[in-house]
C-alpha cells in the first residue's frame, strides 16, 4: 500500500476542460465517463478511489473510458514519470487492483497522460 501512496503523490492531476463525457465528483476528485461505461461502473470506480485515497480532497481529474473488454483508466502525470520504471511497475499493480476490485475481473490499462489527458503511455500490468 505504501507503494501505492507514493504513486498517488507523485502524480499530478489537473482540471481538463472539453468534452470528456459525464461527469461526478467524489471527495474532491473529478470523474468523468464515456458512454461505454456504465453509470454503476463510474459510481462504483469512484467509491473506491476515496476509499484508496486516490480522491483525498485535492483536486484530481481522472477519465475511465472502455475499448472491447479493456476498462482504460485515464490520469495526468508530471512529465518523465512515463519513463520512471519504479512508477510504471506500481501502475501496473494498481490496474491489477482496479481490475479486481472495481471491474470484476476485467482488463484493466493505465493511461499515462498529459495535461489534456492525452495519452502518453499505456501501462498493461502482468498478472502472475
Amino acid at each position: 500500500m505504501k507503494n501505492l501512496y507514493l504513486f498517488l503523490i507523485a502524480m499530478i492531476f489537473v482540471n481538463c476542460g472539453g468534452d470528456r463525457g459525464t461527469l461526478i465528483e467524489f471527495n474532491g476528485g473529478e470523474l468523468y465517463y464515456t458512454s461505454s461505461i456504465l453509470s454503476r461502473e463510474a459510481y462504483k470506480l469512484g467509491e473506491y478511489l476515496v476509499e484508496v485515497e486516490f480522491f483525498d480532497g485535492e483536486r484530481k481529474t481522472v477519465e475511465i473510458n472502455k475499448t472491447d473488454n479493456t476498462y482504460e483508466f485515464k490520469m495526468v502525470v508530471k512529465k518523465g514519470l512515463e519513463k520512471d520504471d519504479d512508477y510504471i511497475q506500481i501502475a501496473k499493480i494498481f490496474a491489477v487492483n482496479l481490475s479486481d476490485e472495481v471491474f470484476n475481473g476485467n482488463s484493466v490499462d493505465i493511461h499515462f497522460c498529459d495535461e489534456y489527458l492525452k495519452t502518453i503511455r499505456v501501462i498493461v500490468p502482468i498478472r502472475y
